[in-house]
């Protein structure tokens, strides 16, 4: 198990975990095998409460949650959930034969050969034409749990390799920056690298307030703040 830092501030007060842990339940009655197969088809690195964590703040596991532009338990939009295979195999280059062959299941081998194979983010494709290849992956798709939990579960593996720590290139990392992460994944990959380096979690998540979105920061709280969904779920 990576080595994450917890932080003393909270978002959610004890007369809230009842509550935040039997959201949790009712995501692993209906999602946990599937969950469970997604954290095994990985790298290992990710591990099945820390997308219990995900589809409880992003969506209280209402596979058919809307908000926005973004769709699902993960809440992701189409544009980037077109993107997260090439991320996985061309970009971070650690994607597993189980997870490409997920996708070719669930997408079919014409789309999946496009979505693994894209040149850059959103590059026009075959399955697009001349067009950005922004809704490869549909809404229509990401309201499938089965697709959106397949999704989201490589783009945490992607966010956990790129903000991990401690490894070297024969070794596995030792931990994982999620402060980081989650700006990442709740703000977009712009705004991330907008974080000053050199930062503690704790600061990174100060920062965030005064700097970017208090939004983001109260997620990380609800993920890894006292009484957030990894405290919890891991006591």
């Amino acid at each position: 198990m990576l080595a994450i830092e917890l932080l003393r501030t909270k978002y959610y007060s004890d007369a809230d975990i009842a509550g935040n842990l039997a959201i949790v339940k009712n995501i692993r009655n209906k999602f946990g095998t599937l969950i469970n197969e997604e954290c095994s088809s990985g790298n290992g690195n990710l591990e099945p409460y820390l997308l219990e964590s995900l589809y409880a703040i992003e969506s209280k596991g209402d596979p058919n949650a809307v908000n926005g532009s973004t769709y699902g338990l993960g809440q992701l939009d189409t544009a980037t959930a077109s993107n997260i295979p090439f991320w996985l195999k061309k970009r971070a280059k650690i994607m597993t034969s189980s997870q490409e062959d997920k996708i070719k299941k669930l997408f079919g081998s014409a789309l999946a050969d496009c979505l693994l194979n894209l040149k850059y983010d959103n590059a026009p494709s075959k399955c697009s034409g001349n067009a950005p290849s922004i809704n490869l992956v549909t809404r229509a798709m990401l309201l499938n749990p089965e697709k959106n939990i397949a999704l989201s579960a490589m783009y945490m593996d992607y966010l956990i390799d790129k903000y991990s720590f401690g490894g070297t290139s024969v070794t596995p990392p030792t931990g994982v920056r999620l402060d980081k992460l989650i700006v990442h994944y709740n703000a977009g990959q712009g705004n991330a690298a907008k974080v000053p380096q050199g930062l503690t979690p704790t600061d990174t998540t100060n920062w965030v307030k005064q700097k970017l979105s208090i939004t983001t920061s109260d997620y990380i709280l609800k993920f890894i703040g006292k009484n957030g969904f990894v405290d919890i779920l891991n006591r």
